[in-house]
């Protein structure tokens, strides 16, 4: 008998070296979108330099967003004031969010036994019956109007005063910087790249990874959206790590098992044996299998 891997003490993977590592990464992220912006905008039409900007923009959301969740489980630093507020200033600004905030709704999550239901903030919107659903859910997100539906979430959860001033100050400073520097250089186009990337592209992205982290496949072909229980590690190729899930929310099935582990600490507890509910190589066969086992539309 296999037995099983040991399961590691937080504190292990929280190190100094870690915590540096970290912030270094972030900063790494950053430096690397804006050394490609002032080439982009030096060198190309704004229109051009829009167009081509899009996908390292939906790297670097792709990476601020997954920032985003090792902070909002309190593993980006140790100390949890101090987690929140890097958190703020150096990721969750770029989603006009703050750590708590994207705390209070995904937290819940873990505590939930079955996903794609109108209760779980982190699913909800991604529930789909049929193919023609998924579609119109891909043009909705394309549209940005699932984006724009969940600013308003966002914001009326602010109103009901789940976030502080201090809070909101830590996300607003480093905006006010980045704006007051793109008009003083006259380059607000990066703002229109960066945010039409944010609300008409991540969301398409954003629902992918969705799909392959929980929804459940089922032997003879069906497939589990809504009330599915499923939580599942997608190994993935480079671009799927480059613009999906990076080695930060990869091991998704072991992230649920162990929610207060960073994600340095999760490799180790893989086991990579082929299992269509908890360990793909790739996503493209989950996302194909669901799409075969909706029907085109609801009957009648």
């Amino acid at each position: 008998m296999t037995q099983a891997p040991r399961v590691p003490a937080r504190a292990e993977y929280l190190r100094p070296r870690h915590q540096v590592a970290n912030v270094a990464t972030l900063l790494a992220t950053h430096a690397g979108l804006a050394s490609w912006c002032a080439f982009a905008f030096l060198s190309f039409p704004w229109w051009g330099a829009i167009l081509l900007s899009v996908l390292p923009c939906l790297i670097h959301q792709r990476a601020m967003s997954e920032w985003i969740h090792e902070a909002s489980h309190y593993n980006l630093l140790r100390d949890p004031g101090r987690n929140d507020t890097v958190g703020n200033v150096l990721a969750a600004f770029a989603f006009l969010t703050t750590i708590q905030t994207y705390r209070s709704s995904h937290l819940p999550h873990h505590a939930r036994q079955d996903f794609f239901v109108p209760e779980d903030g982190d699913t909800g919107m991604h529930v789909i019956a049929t193919r023609r659903e998924f579609r119109r859910g891909l043009v909705r997100d394309a549209l940005g109007i699932n984006a724009l539906e969940t600013y308003t979430r966002i914001r009326d959860r602010r109103a009901r005063g789940t976030v502080g001033g201090r809070e909101r100050l830590e996300t607003l400073v480093p905006l006010v910087v980045i704006v007051g520097g793109l008009l003083a250089t006259g380059n607000l186009g990066v703002l229109v790249a960066y945010y039409g990337t944010l609300g008409a592209v991540y969301p398409v992205m954003n629902r992918l990874r969705s799909y392959g982290q929980h929804v459940t496949l089922c032997e003879g072909g069906g497939a589990i959206v809504a009330g599915s229980k499923t939580s599942r590690t997608i190994e993935g190729g480079i671009l799927d790590r480059l613009l999906v899930t990076s080695s930060l929310l990869l091991f998704h099935y072991e992230h649920h098992a162990h929610p207060n582990l960073p994600y340095r600490a999760l490799s180790s507890l893989c086991a990579r044996e082929e299992s269509a509910n908890r360990y793909a190589r790739r996503r493209l066969p989950i996302l194909r299998g669901l799409y075969r086992a909706l029907p085109e539309s609801q009957p009648g």
